[in-house]
């Protein structure tokens, strides 16, 4: 039985001498009784120096220790003449005690530690009973914690690219700002800055490149604001400014912020040039709390950025309604999508010389129960934010190529089916494999379909895209270039890709008929599209005018409501029967079917 208490005890010693941490045994008097090793190197004292000749109270800050000398339980008399019954009775008094207190070191420096007591059990030994236990203390600098704890919050408050402060610590420097601002009666502004084009760099020249830009771009953000401004990295390629201008002086400084963002950049050699979209919030009148400032300097900057970037956009009551008016859109169109509420009509492309239909151009409609017909003007953008135009897309393709073989089927002819990929759609990888199916499940020869992409598609990724127009044409897809003249127009691509077909997009028709330079424009448009053995077809043609310049031009095809507007399925297949065709034994349940689809102009 001793043996067990022995090893016990050699246990119980070994663990509190292997203890990371200061650990103390003190009579009841507070005099050291035993120190571990990490107590020795807390205090840079060594045991034989402690143990037995000073006590624990001794090595804390005496200034501290005269205020707060009553803290320490049961151990206030230590040091002091008192009787000793008092001293028993108090030290013997059990409890625990924690409290962060200031330790002078060997040396005299000065550290802080977290200091906690213990009183032990009653002994019951074989040691004379009547000596108190004392107390066991373990002591831990909190200087490391301290240092450890400011490493965790300026980590959590900044951002780790830009090393600005991050959208928490904006939010925070925002609602001092405001507090001050309602007690002095002054004003400020948030600018909400976004860098334009920041993905498509960093897939070009990779994570360094892009890292490097938005490092750059904040530090001549930071050089543009005083000292009583902020600045912030609030995500993604955005940066949030608080500046104490407001009005024409916050206007003249985003002006600037703009111009320096666009000044170039050195990547290793290679000059890089961004841009940027700028929104502005104003304390009080455009807001008088923060989540208010942020949403509306939101609106804002959605503006600039819709209207192509490289602009700045003061937040406005009028802005704000487009916004919930295009959050309100998206919400029906999905609601619309679930509800097959859209339909397509079709209006056909003309050819000058015969007079025949060449193709029909798919054109996408939304009648809603309520509200009627809404322009794709204003809901196709909506789409196309909110990342909904990949799944209408692929939708206007199936139905497209239904109503193609349907209408083959009741006709017995078909002019070629043209319908609009969005670059979104196109970028997907998966357009191939859509039309494919679209037209094996519609069981439609591919010579029947066209595809019309913009020019943006051509100068994007220009490989994948070369891949993509090789495999649809190898199908038996033909490709038409849509709105030609209103992007880059490059003779490069026209060479490149295999192009059937250029549309000249309807500002030049309008025009030309007023415009000489605009009227040499189209028809060098034709001229060159001809040299290239591309067929051209004029959009927007309205009047027979229009019509007879664009024939004397050697224009291919017209499209425009002198000659047809959109139509109806039902109203495309009267048009394509031809003069006294008997309809086959379901020809009535399919035109009942198409009938279904309303007509729009």
């Amino acid at each position: 039985m001793q043996d067990d208490l022995n090893t016990d005890a050699q246990i119980h010693d070994s663990a509190l001498a292997a203890a990371p941490y200061g650990a103390f045994l003190c009579t009841a008097d507070g005099t050291f009784r035993y120190v571990n090793f990490a107590y020795e190197q807390l205090t840079g004292y060594r045991a034989e120096e402690l143990v037995g000749r000073r006590k624990f109270d001794s090595l804390h800050d005496p200034a501290e220790l005269a205020r707060r000398r009553a803290e320490l339980p049961g151990v206030g008399n230590w040091g002091r003449d008192v009787p000793a019954a008092v001293a028993s009775a108090s030290v013997m008094a059990p409890g625990r005690y924690e409290g962060e207190w200031t330790y002078v070191r060997r040396n005299n420096t000065r550290i802080a530690v977290m200091l906690a007591l213990a009183s032990l059990p009653p002994l019951t030994s074989t040691v004379a009973a009547s000596e108190p236990p004392g107390y066991i203390g373990m002591a831990v600098e909190t200087t490391r914690y301290a240092q450890s704890e400011a490493r965790l919050w300026y980590v959590s408050h900044h951002d780790g690219i830009t090393r600005l402060p991050n959208q928490t610590l904006f939010a925070e420097r925002l609602d001092l700002t405001v507090a001050r601002c309602r007690r002095d009666g002054t004003g400020f502004t948030v600018l909400l800055v976004e860098l334009n084009s920041l993905r498509k760099l960093r897939d070009a020249l990779g994570s360094y490149a892009a890292e490097l830009v938005l490092q750059i771009v904040g530090e001549r953000l930071r050089s543009l604001i005083a000292y009583e401004g902020a600045i912030a990295s609030v995500g993604g390629a955005q940066f949030a400014l608080l500046i104490d201008e407001t009005d024409a002086a916050a206007d003249a400084l985003a002006a600037r912020a703009l111009t320096r963002i666009a000044e170039p950049i050195d990547c290793s050699g290679t000059p890089l040039t961004v841009t940027a979209s700028l929104g502005c919030a104003a304390y009080p009148v455009d807001g008088a709390d923060v989540p208010t400032l942020m949403r509306r300097a939101n609106v804002a900057l959605s503006s600039a950025s819709a209207a192509g970037g490289n602009v700045v956009r003061r937040f406005s009551a009028a802005l704000e309604g487009h916004a919930a008016r295009r959050f309100e859109l998206e919400t029906m169109l999905r609601e619309a999508l679930d509800r097959q509420q859209l339909h397509l009509v079709y209006q056909p492309q003309i050819t000058l010389a015969s007079g025949r239909i060449a193709q029909v151009e798919t054109l996408l409609r939304w009648r809603h129960p309520e509200r009627g017909l809404i322009s794709p003007a204003e809901f196709v953008p909506v789409a196309e934010e909110a990342g909904l135009i990949e799944r209408i897309g692929e939708w206007v393709i199936r139905t497209a190529c239904r109503d193609a073989s349907r209408l083959l089927r009741l006709t017995g002819s078909l002019p070629r089916v043209a319908v609009n990929v969005s670059p979104q759609q196109f970028q997907r990888q998966n357009l191939l494999a859509t039309i494919e199916s679209a037209l094996q499940d519609a069981a439609l020869d591919p010579s029947y379909l066209e595809v019309e992409i913009t020019e943006g598609v051509l100068l994007g990724d220009t490989e994948e895209a070369l891949q993509t127009l090789h495999a649809l044409r190898k199908l038996g897809v033909e490709v038409a270039v849509d709105d030609f003249g209103t992007g880059y127009s490059s003779l490069a691509y026209l060479t490149r890709f295999p192009l059937n077909r250029l549309k000249i997009d309807r500002s030049f028709v309008i025009r030309m008929m007023t415009d000489a330079q605009c009227a040499a424009l189209v028809g060098a448009i034709i001229a060159m599209a001809h040299a290239l053995k591309l067929r051209v077809t004029a959009e927007g043609v309205e009047t027979e005018e229009q019509a007879e310049r664009l024939r004397e031009l050697g224009c291919d095809e017209v499209q425009g409501f002198w000659f047809a507007r959109p139509l109806s399925f039902t109203a495309l297949r009267n048009l394509l029967a031809p003069l006294g065709h008997e309809p086959g034994p379901d020809a009535a349940a399919e035109g009942a079917a198409g009938g279904q689809h309303p007509s729009s102009t």
